[in-house]
Parts: C-alpha cells; structure tokens; sequence
C-alpha cells in the first residue's frame, strides 16, 4: 500500500497520510510479530472497560490486538478515500488504492474475528449493547445504579 504510493510522482498531503499509514501499520504488525514469535500473546497488555452511558454501555475487556485491528481498520479506510480521490490517472496511486481496501477488509475481519474469540473466551468479555441498562446486558449480575 505505501511502497505503491511513495513511488507515484506527485507529493502532497494525501499522499503523504497514505504513506505514513502503510509504514506505522508495517510497524505496528512487525512489533506484534515479533512478541507472538517471543511467546508474548498472552503477557500483552488487556484493556478493562466499563462505561455505562445512557446510549451505549460498553463492559468487558479488550486485548491491544482488538483496538489495534479497530484503529487501522478505520486508518485504511481513510487512506483509500485520500488514495482514490488523488490518483490523477497514476498507475502507482491506483495500486495503493486498491491495496488500502484489501487491508481494510482484511483488518476488519480480523478485528470481528478477534471480537468473537475474545466474546466466548473470556467471562465478562466486549459487549457492545446500545440502550439496554447493565442488567439486562449481564442477567446473572446484579444491577449496578
């Protein structure tokens, strides 16, 4: 995605934000690599949530590997856009254009599948219920006012 952009010959902004996406998204993945290589999965840092707002309540946890495919997934989404409206018929800005939709489906699968696992292994896991009160999203706990 960035490698396709960084070679197309024009230079401006959107360009750029394709560019510095691709490379600390490569950056990000590598550093993940390595800690799943090294035996470090399970010693990654969870998230603990509990937000009870009257639209949304969010309860649970959730992993790095979750908010980081969540993030990029977004980030990817919005280099396509910045990539495709800047092509000017490049055959460069054209590839990274679509390389930037492949990873965005590609991210937010993933970012579904690691929601799943993380909903059926863990107690308590990322429930994302909008408008229903903490007792009916959570039946055998008791309310909490």
């Amino acid at each position: 995605m960035f490698s396709t952009m960084a070679s197309a010959k024009h230079n401006d902004s959107a360009r750029q934000y394709v560019v510095a996406i691709g490379v600390i998204m490569w950056l990000l993945t590598s550093a993940f690599s390595v800690c799943y290589l090294m035996g470090y999965n399970h010693q990654l840092p969870v998230i603990h949530l509990d937000h009870q707002g009257p639209v949304l309540q969010i309860t649970g946890k959730l992993t790095l590997e979750l908010v980081y495919y969540a993030v990029f997934s977004f980030l990817s989404l919005v280099a396509f856009f910045c990539a495709a409206s800047h092509a000017h018929g490049s055959g460069n800005a054209a590839a990274s254009a679509f390389f930037s939709i492949v990873v965005f489906g590609t991210t937010l699968v993933s970012c579904f599948m690691t929601y799943k696992d993380l909903s059926h292994e863990m107690t308590g896991g990322p429930i994302l219920e909008p408008g229903q009160p903490a007792s009916v999203s959570h039946p055998g706990q008791p309310a909490q006012f």
